[in-house]
């Protein structure tokens, strides 16, 4: 079967007739490319075979020998990637699959249940790069994980590719001997809304740390005000690489991975009820913790979602936050030691100002899951074991008196001393959070000055004794000197406390080698 280039086309029926013909005297080219095919020319004008010039030009030959009649329409082919897709970074090589990028006129991405994927396409030499700004900015991969999908690709002489391929999961944790910091982003369905950082440590300290039981140790992001996820994990980066933080340095001594999320702290105040009450996610404070008991209440939810709707962000993404971080950390345990790292299930809980808070909070909502808490700048809020006193009762965070409705369970006392615990302050912090709206409501606000009033010293060291009395046990400590910060000798007891518990079977607490710098108060069995 031949292909007239030139002239008239010829009749479906026809004679027989002896010609003169040139074979091979020319050469066919399509997009730049030679038609590897015989040709013919006869009479000055130049024939193909049909069948290989449509394929040069994306288009499929039939032959219908009934009637004898070729017909030629745009082809469509498909064939499946054998290697998953990197879902950060989907690339994927056209040459390999016999096309080049000019000749791609358009592109389309279709899953199961959506012929239409939102993401840019950017064609580099002869590879296809998928991305998706946004999603990169706020820890998201540019495709889901484990999931398959299907490539068009349309040519320019009317044909489509269908290029199936399933995407891989989260990146290999392959250590480098170097400091790396890793993104993992929001999983849902396994219980966390947000994005998380982990960070796996140098091999520097490997050494120094050989033989002991290993720990994943866990800060809270403490960003500032934020609606913006790409804000807040940009931040959240920041932080990281600057590895100053208590915490950072603390995994990088002890040679430990560490967990840090990117929740947002979104700006969300409401009345109700005749009290103000503004929203401290990076806190655990009791808007946030007591969410879901608020959402109960039909006038109460159909405010809240108004305003959070107003904040750019949903109800469902902030609920149970404390679930959500110990979901993470039950996440990251399985992840580290999927690859190899050897992480304890239970994890070392580190903060500082509100992310000691946050701790401290999460170690009495979580104790099964904390082998040892160090709560910074938190000596004059954190929570009591404790449900009644002089006549209040102390809802959360100030003491248990609701710990049942917000946890679904009673509190335990015995479960709550097995965790390890140290909170310590600056002497001379006054940092006073009882002032903040943010940090807490009007109720919540009268029950500590009615009990304890405003001086933040006093109130510490009220607390401290209390915390005794209730049957509590921990180390609590003023750092001599100190503002709202931590002294050289503070966090040298913090490596050393963290150091006497990875290897202890029940809580350790050692002595500071520096009562004048750390005058201390210890209640242990």
């Amino acid at each position: 079967m031949l292909l007239l280039l030139s002239g008239a086309a010829g009749a479906a029926s026809g004679t027989l007739e002896n010609v003169w013909i040139l074979r091979n005297g020319f050469t066919l080219t399509v997009n730049g490319r030679a038609v590897e095919a015989d040709n013919l020319l006869l009479e000055d004008r130049a024939y193909v075979p049909l069948r290989e010039a449509a394929a040069a030009m994306g288009m499929a030959v039939a032959w219908d020998p009934a009637t004898r009649t070729a017909s030629v329409s745009p082809r469509s082919a498909a064939l499946r990637l054998a290697a998953p897709v990197d879902p950060f970074n989907p690339v994927v090589d056209l040459a390999s699959l016999g096309v080049r990028a000019e000749d791609v006129e358009a592109i389309g991405l279709e899953t199961a249940g959506a012929s239409y994927v939102a993401v840019r396409f950017a064609l580099e030499w002869d590879q296809l790069h998928m991305t998706d700004d946004q999603a990169a900015a706020e820890g998201r991969p540019v495709l889901a994980l484990h999931t398959d999908y299907v490539l068009k690709l349309f040519t320019r002489t009317g044909g489509m590719l269908r290029v199936g391929f399933t995407t891989g999961g989260l990146p290999e944790l392959t250590p480098t001997g170097r400091r790396q910091i890793v993104l993992v982003p929001p999983s849902p369905e396994q219980g966390f809304h947000w994005p998380y950082f982990l960070v796996l440590p140098s091999d520097g300290h490997r050494q120094a740390n050989a033989g002991h039981r290993r720990y994943l140790i866990v800060d809270i992001n403490n960003t500032g005000p934020s609606n913006s996820v790409a804000d807040t994990v940009a931040r959240t980066r920041v932080e990281l690489e600057r590895g100053q933080l208590p915490s950072a340095r603390l995994a990088e001594e002890l040679w430990a991975p560490m967990l840090m999320p990117a929740i947002p702290r979104p700006v969300i105040t409401y009345r109700y009820g005749g009290q103000q009450n503004t929203f401290l996610t990076h806190a655990l404070d009791r808007d946030t913790a007591t969410l879901h008991l608020m959402m109960q209440e039909p006038g109460l939810a159909a405010l809240l979602e108004r305003q959070f709707r107003q904040a750019g962000v949903t109800v469902d993404s902030l609920m149970h936050l404390d679930r959500q971080v110990a979901a993470m950390i039950q996440h990251a345990v399985g992840y580290l030691n999927e690859h190899g790292f050897g992480v304890e299930e239970q994890a070392f809980l580190v903060g500082f100002s509100a992310s000691g808070t946050f701790v401290d909070r999460l170690a009495a909502l979580h104790p099964d899951q904390v082998k040892a808490v160090v709560a910074g700048a938190a000596l004059d809020n954190m929570l009591l074991p404790l449900a009644e006193h002089g006549g209040e009762r102390l809802i959360y965070p100030i003491g248990v008196a609701d710990y049942e409705a917000i946890t679904g369970r009673a509190f335990d006392l015995e479960a709550h001393n097995r965790v390890a615990r140290l909170v310590y302050m600056g002497e001379n912090d006054d940092s006073n959070t009882v002032l903040y709206q943010d940090s807490y409501g009007d109720e919540e606000r009268r029950i500590i000055t009615t009990l304890w009033g405003e001086e933040v010293l006093p109130r510490a060291r009220a607390l401290t004794a209390l915390y005794g009395e209730s049957g509590g046990h921990g180390m609590f400590i003023l750092d001599r000197g100190v503002g709202h910060e931590y002294s050289e000798v503070m966090y040298q007891y913090m490596k050393a406390f963290l150091q006497a518990n990875r290897d202890a079977d029940a809580p350790a607490y050692p002595l500071p080698d520096d009562p004048e710098q750390l005058p201390f108060t210890l209640y242990a069995p």
